[in-house]
């Protein structure tokens, strides 16, 4: 196809044209096929709503081409209505430069690498936010084209898997993307990273040998996602953290990134109002234990790097985003304690341990009600880049 772009019919003006010269029974071999495409649907790399097809005979001119048309939907058509029967509201802050502080990094530094796409994209440990910014990617194209002010990078993905070790968030996150119109383009499963990876932390995938198949065996992703999956590593699988990361280098592609978003431990204590949430997180990890669970445990950025480096992988950069804490943060994490009363050995413990907890809430409202905007910061999270080298 050769693009015209000389002619003086507003035909040609307002169109690019392809040239296509057919072979077709049905058409002279001395006449010519234009498809025309609006000019700024092809600079945006989009389809057109329609495409206007239509041939010249031997002896029409260019300025009165005098030919039949027909119109061909495109593809696009049904894709826009599925759309427009979905709520993207969801999702639309991923689209918006500073929508998502974290997963803004990572789109920023994936399109500086040499594979701007994410390819086979694998979240290895999903939730409903991640399941979220998948879909935004997956119809970031269509996000952008609502979006004011300043738009987030064009990203993609080829396909997605998710994976979780826990049936409710399996059932929640499936839920999710079939809200999202992405159920199709991926798929959600439930397994656990530990399972086949032996006492010495050698990855057992002895399928071949008539043993039951791992998780994900035999398939590699361009990219994968650790988005707070260490630290909820001890929730399922207690004292695994150790090798999570090494589980997870066999998926990864040569050349393919691994994305790690954690959250630095909190101190047991700090000086200043900020100490309020040092407590609060302590009474909510007694009330979960005492409720007979087991509490996430988070692990400092150095202990996440040390641990990339020892699994092979290369660290492409580390970029830590201080965490601002208001009244209704510190109540979220009160109230995951208060949840956990009804499981206490007994009525007394949960009583006293109730009046520990609407003491924090009070404190903390009156420490937010002193900043200048309502928050105070303690820790942070933080975002690892980590490549895996390319093969020689």
């Amino acid at each position: 196809a050769k693009p015209q772009r000389n002619f003086d019919h507003p035909l040609f003006t307002s169109m690019r044209t392809y040239i296509i010269y057919l072979g077709l029974s049905s058409i002279s071999s001395k006449s010519t096929a234009f498809i025309s495409i609006p000019r700024h649907h092809h600079r945006r790399g989009l389809a057109p709503s329609h495409l206007k097809f239509f041939w010249l005979s031997s002896n029409a001119s260019m300025g009165n081409y005098g030919g039949d048309t027909m119109t061909i939907p495109s593809s696009s058509d049904k894709l826009n209505d599925q759309l427009a029967d979905l709520d993207l509201s969801r999702i639309s802050k991923f689209a918006k430069k500073g929508g998502d502080v974290l997963f803004g990094y990572i789109e920023k530094s994936q399109a500086e690498s040499s594979s701007p796409s994410f390819g086979r994209f694998l979240d290895a440990g999903t939730g409903s936010h991640s399941l979220r910014w998948i879909a935004s990617v997956i119809h970031r194209e269509h996000l952008l084209t609502d979006s004011l002010g300043d738009a987030a990078p064009l990203v993609s993905l080829e396909s997605y898997s998710a994976i979780t070790a826990d049936e409710v968030m399996m059932r929640r996150v499936i839920e999710e993307a079939e809200s999202l119109g992405i159920a199709d383009k991926g798929d959600v499963l439930i397994g656990n990273w530990k399972d086949g990876v032996d006492k010495n932390g050698n990855i057992e995938f002895d399928s071949d040998a008539g043993g039951k198949k791992l998780l994900l065996e035999g398939r590699e992703f361009d990219t994968i996602l650790a988005d707070y999956l260490v630290g909820a590593v001890d929730g399922f699988s207690p004292y695994f953290q150790d090798l999570i990361i090494q589980r997870l280098v066999p998926h990864l592609a040569p050349g393919g990134r691994l994305y790690i978003i954690g959250l630095q431990p909190i101190p047991d204590n700090v000086q200043g109002d900020a100490d309020v949430f040092c407590r609060i997180t302590k009474v909510r990890d007694a009330c979960i234990k005492l409720a007979n669970h087991r509490c996430y445990r988070e692990y400092p950025v150095d202990w996440i790097e040390r641990h990339v480096r020892r699994a092979g992988l290369r660290v492409v950069e580390t970029r830590q985003y201080p965490i601002r804490y208001d009244h209704a943060t510190m109540l979220r994490q009160i109230n995951v304690g208060r949840s956990k009363l009804k499981l206490f050995p007994s009525k007394g413990l949960a009583d006293e341990m109730g009046k520990v907890l609407d003491s924090l809430e009070k404190e903390s409202k009156e420490v937010t009600a002193k900043q200048a905007d309502g928050r105070i910061t303690l820790g942070f999270d933080y975002v690892v880049v980590a490549e895996r080298p390319r093969e020689s």
